[in-house]
């Protein structure tokens, strides 16, 4: 197997857990409502389904949205987790006042 392709199958098993950490972690934010902690794992399921109707050989919908989907995952994660370090940075300036 040529050297690109393992370190490109490195390279989306990294993104996936990368994926995956994020969306757990906004999962475990308590004070989000239940639909904004479940969007990021909720794109992410809907990646893997398209990523995986290649093997059925509907290719166009796996080129179409699976590599979006992962990338909404990551930007929705991230502002969810950015948002909340930020209220917690807020409170905790706001105690030490």
């Amino acid at each position: 197997m040529p050297l690109t392709l393992v370190l490109l199958a490195l390279w989306a098993l990294a993104f996936l857990t990368f994926n995956t950490v994020v969306a757990v972690r906004v999962w475990r934010l308590r004070h989000l409502p239940r639909w904004r902690r479940a969007m990021p794992a909720l794109l992410l399921l809907a990646a893997l389904a398209a990523s995986l109707s290649r093997a059925a050989g509907t290719t166009v919908v796996a080129e179409t949205l699976a590599f979006p989907l992962n990338a909404a995952t990551v930007i929705v994660g991230m502002y969810e987790i950015r948002r909340h370090r930020a209220r917690v940075n807020d409170r905790a300036q706001g105690a030490s006042v």
